[in-house]
């Protein structure tokens, strides 16, 4: 036997592992090899020196959580498993259909009381601002042209005759659309010459002109569209919009917000209203 073929007997010759021919084989080998024997007896020394080597000792916390987690698997192994209600397949049905649909129902009832607390919410608005549309136009009615002294007569409206509407009162008032449209000055030239023009002959006939109107609330006549059969209509009416700036028929551009020049039209008519209703005959 060759030194290469025997390397692998000698690490386990001292274990007592080999058979008896490989130990036989061994032995005959190392008789007549002083190589062979001085590798065995290394591994005799190794092996002597491990023997006496002290065993390493594990940390006590280690030992002690290991015993914890074993008798904790120990006490789960030998408890009963908690009784249930419902077999597996109902609890299974439950999941699948009773809570999602549970779910959307509840969902359902809270979207639907929400849309309808929104609208109850929105109809009371609407009859809230109807009814201060209804009566906000007569409390603000020193700004209508026409004569107002039939508006007196009805129980449901206020009386307006000694109201006070200021000029930043009316933008304010009309600050949603007046970008576009000036807002007339209450106490200006222009109310003043409308309110003359309507309570003289003035009864079929019209004036539409095209004006500028500027920042500090003056305005110039552009064009005439239709002029009124009374001559001295539209010279009062060009003198009335470039009157003294403290009599500007219009409010200020920066109570209105707009810009500094806005070309209008203006329209002046006499419109007569019935305010009173006819009784009915039985």
């Amino acid at each position: 036997m060759k030194c290469e073929n025997i390397q692998f007997n000698l690490s386990v010759y001292a274990d007592g592992i080999l058979t008896a021919e490989e130990r036989a084989a061994t032995d005959a080998h190392l008789a007549c090899c002083p190589l062979c024997r001085q590798k065995l007896s290394e591994f005799q020394s190794i092996r002597n020196d491990l023997r006496v080597l002290p065993r390493a000792a594990m940390p006590a916390d280690l030992t002690a959580s290991i015993k914890i987690r074993v008798s904790q698997q120990i006490k789960n192994a030998h408890s009963p498993e908690p009784r249930q209600v419902f077999s597996e397949s109902v609890r299974a049905w439950l999941r699948m259909h009773l809570l999602p649909y549970g779910v959307a129902t509840v969902l359902t009832f809270v979207f639907g009381f929400g849309l309808l607390w929104t609208l109850l919410s929105a109809t009371n608005h609407l009859n809230q601002s109807a009814e201060i549309a209804r009566v906000e136009p007569f409390a603000k009615s020193s700004v209508l042209i026409a004569n107002n002294n039939s508006f007196h007569n009805s129980a449901s409206l206020p009386n307006t005759e000694n109201v006070e509407l200021t000029a930043a009162d009316f933008a304010a008032a009309r600050i949603s659309v007046s970008v576009d449209s000036p807002s007339v000055n209450p106490k200006g030239a222009l109310i003043a010459l409308t309110k003359s023009l309507v309570r003289g002959k003035m009864k079929d006939d019209e004036v539409v002109v095209v004006a500028d109107v500027f920042g500090n609330g003056l305005a110039q006549i552009a064009e005439v569209v239709e002029p009124s059969s009374n001559r001295k209509a539209v010279a009062e009416l060009e003198n009335a919009l470039r009157n003294n700036p403290d009599y500007a028929p219009f409010v200020p551009a920066a109570l209105d917000g707009r810009s500094e020049t806005v070309r209008v039209v203006l329209k002046i008519q006499r419109v007569d209203i019935q305010t009173h209703t006819k009784k009915v005959r039985d």
